[in-house]
C-alpha cells in the first residue's frame, strides 16, 4: 500500500484542497476493520510518499516508489492512495515502467470525470489520463471510463475520448441497477485485451449522500454498495493488479464517512483478491 499525500494538482485547478490528507485518515479507517478474513495480516508493506512544494518531484518520487514496490514484490496486489487524481498518472506510469515484459497495461476509471484536461502549463488532478495517453504509457482503447457525467464535461474532453478510442459508460445508462452488470462487463472486454488492468476510483463518482467528504462532489452517483459490488468483482478477476483510490479529503467530510467507505471499499477488493 502507497500513500500520495498532496492535493497540489487540485489547487492548480482551482478545486478544494484537503486531500493530502487523505491517505493517513484511509489508513487510519482501514487498519480498523475487523473483517471475516485477515486482510490486514496480509500486508507486506505500508509507505507514505515524502512530498515537496513540487509537483514534478512529487511525481518522480511516487513513480521510483511503485515501481520499487512492484520489483521488490513481484506478483502481488499494490493498493495506492492519494491525493489528487493526477497522482494516477505516476501509478500508471510506474507500473508499466516496472514490467520487465512489455505487458498491455489497462485501466477502468470509476469516475464522474473523465480527466482529460490539458496538463500545460500547469498539471492538474483533471489531467492524468490525457498525460498518460499522450506519453503512451497506455493506448486510448485500454482505457475504459466508467459513470461520466454529462453536466461536468466540457465538449471538447468528449470529443477527445471519441478520437482516442477511449470507451466511455455516461452515467446515465448505468442507472436504475444496471451499474455493478454493466461493470462486470466493461472489465470483461477490457480483460480480453490487456495483459494487466489498473482499476482508479475516483471518489468523486459516488453520490454526495455517499461520499461528501471530495473536492468535487456530485448530487447524483454510484452507491456504496454498487462500489463495494464493483471492487469485488474486480478483486476476484486475476488481471487485475492493482487498485487506486483518490480524492479523499478529510477536511470535507462528515464524521468520516467517505474515509471509512473508502477503506471498506479497498477491503473488499483485497477480500475478493486474497481469499
Amino acid at each position: 500500500m502507497i500513500g500520495f499525500p498532496d492535493d497540489l494538482g487540485i489547487q492548480n485547478v482551482g478545486g478544494r484542497m484537503g486531500a493530502r490528507q487523505g491517505p493517513g485518515s484511509f489508513l487510519e479507517s482501514f487498519l480498523k476493520i475487523k473483517g471475516k478474513n485477515d486482510v490486514h495480516g496480509r500486508l507486506s508493506t505500508t509507505e507514505m510518499v515524502e512530498m515537496t512544494s513540487q509537483l514534478a518531484e512529487n511525481y518522480d518520487r511516487s513513480i521510483g516508489s511503485v515501481e520499487k514496490m512492484r520489483r521488490e514484490t513481484p506478483g502481488t496486489t499494490l493498493v495506492v492512495v492519494g491525493g489528487g487524481h493526477d497522482y494516477a498518472y505516476p501509478w500508471i506510469r510506474g507500473v508499466v515502467q516496472s514490467n520487465a515484459k512489455k505487458k498491455k497495461v489497462g485501466c477502468l476509471n470509476i469516475d464522474a470525470h473523465f480527466d482529460l484536461r490539458e496538463y500545460q502549463p500547469l498539471m492538474t488532478s483533471g489531467s492524468p489520463f490525457r498525460r498518460v495517453l499522450d506519453e503512451k504509457w497506455m493506448q486510448g482503447s485500454h482505457l475504459v471510463e466508467f459513470g461520466i457525467q454529462k453536466h461536468c464535461n466540457v465538449p471538447g474532453l468528449w470529443d477527445y475520448a471519441k478520437r482516442a478510442k477511449i470507451r466511455v459508460y455516461p452515467f446515465e445508462t448505468l442507472r436504475n441497477g444496471a451499474a455493478v452488470s454493466k461493470f462486470k462487463a466493461a472489465l470483461r472486454a477490457l480483460t480480453k485485451t490487456c495483459d494487466e488492468v489498473l482499476l482508479s476510483v475516483d471518489l468523486d463518482a459516488l453520490a454526495f449522500a455517499h461520499c461528501p467528504g471530495v473536492s468535487a462532489p456530485q448530487g447524483e452517483g454510484f452507491t456504496g454498495s454498487e462500489l463495494y459490488q464493483m471492487l469485488e468483482i474486480a478483486g476476484a478477476d486475476k488481471k487485475v493488479t492493482s487498485l487506486g483510490i483518490f480524492e479523499l479529503s478529510p477536511p470535507l467530510d462528515v464524521q468520516n464517512l467517505t474515509s471509512r467507505l473508502a477503506a471498506q471499499a479497498a477491503w473488499h477488493f483485497l477480500d475478493a483478491k486474497l481469499f
